[in-house]
């Protein structure tokens, strides 16, 4: 059977991309990925300048399904990070470059530098809680005039595809997916981790480092499924320009994998699933949707794309 697939007009071995904040702060790893089995990689968020994160712990593991962090986006600046593309880029899969930064010419900045570095899609990362302006406490990506603004400029900066990752703790994620889409973007990713706190009943504080951070791994994976078909769905539609979706969030099975697929998604970003079984998640979730396939008598993910979706539409 055959589980190739494009993203953006980027053609992909098979539907499975590395999550950007795993892994990615090294090409070395991000090859190592892509011998696992990706079928492309996505780098940890990259700056304009070097970032050393908050104080740890950064990483918590509340039970099986929940994971939180708060990394605080450390990174050594795009200038520096530029050879590690490179050396991703030898893995003979396509590198996807995440950015962020604090203004949209900062955005531009890092995201023609990543271009140049070779990547051959870049990432905005507008649900980071560092972007600015932040106004009212609110980031970003949870303004659609503002993210508008930094989609259009980085647009009119570089030439390779422009994917932006939306935030599921907006009001509205389909109002988000309209201002990037305007702006330009040729695809959207989804969802970013969503807001979340632990509290140590023995020491009566927040346990993160950085008090509060986001959520990810399996217990999300509903909501994220949701703020995928709403977006899908008003595209189905006609309310929103037609543009691949990338869907993310608690996907550690080739179910998982079809779940996203059904709804309609290009791709998926697999994350947690990664700490959880290492690089054997990549050849577990392909094994698993391959079986998934050959069981459902599908030869190839055209076959079963959007299926689910027709019932929400």
């Amino acid at each position: 059977m055959d589980i190739s697939t494009s993203l953006c007009g980027i053609p992909l071995r098979n539907p499975l991309i590395l999550a950007s904040g795993i892994l990615g702060n090294k090409g070395a790893l991000l090859r190592r990925v892509a011998e696992s089995g990706a079928g492309a990689v996505a780098t940890k968020s990259v700056g304009p300048e070097p970032r050393e994160g908050y104080n740890n712990p950064t990483v918590l593991y509340v039970s099986e399904d929940i994971v939180l962090n708060a990394m605080g986006l450390p990174n050594p600046g795009c200038e520096q990070f530029a050879g590690e593309i490179e050396t991703a880029k030898t893995s003979g899969i396509p590198v996807i470059a995440s950015v962020f930064g604090r203004s949209q010419e900062e955005f531009s900045l890092v995201a023609m530098a990543m271009e140049e570095a070779g990547a051959d899609i870049v990432e905005l990362n507008v649900s980071c809680p560092h972007s600015l302006p932040r106004l009212k406490g609110l980031h970003l990506g949870q303004i659609p005039v503002e993210t508008k603004g930094v989609v259009k400029r980085v647009k009119q900066a570089t030439t390779v595809p422009v994917l932006v990752k939306l935030s599921p703790n907006v009001t509205s994620i389909v109002e988000v997916a309209r201002a990037c889409i305007e702006g330009g973007a040729d695809g959207l990713s989804l969802i970013n981790t969503v807001q979340a706190l632990e509290i140590d009943p023995l020491t009566e504080r927040p346990m993160l480092g950085n008090m509060v951070g986001g959520q990810s791994g399996p217990s999300i994976r509903c909501i994220a499924q949701r703020k995928v078909a709403d977006v899908l769905t008003a595209m189905r539609r006609g309310e929103l320009e037609a543009v691949p979706v990338v869907g993310a969030g608690g996907i550690e099975s080739g179910e998982d994998v079809a779940r996203y697929i059904l709804l309609g998604c290009q791709c998926v970003q697999i994350g947690s699933a990664v700490l959880k079984y290492g690089l054997d998640a990549f050849s577990k979730c392909l094994k698993e949707l391959e079986g998934y396939m050959k069981e459902k008598g599908y030869e190839t993910l055209e076959d079963f794309r959007g299926k689910s979706l027709e019932w929400l539409v």
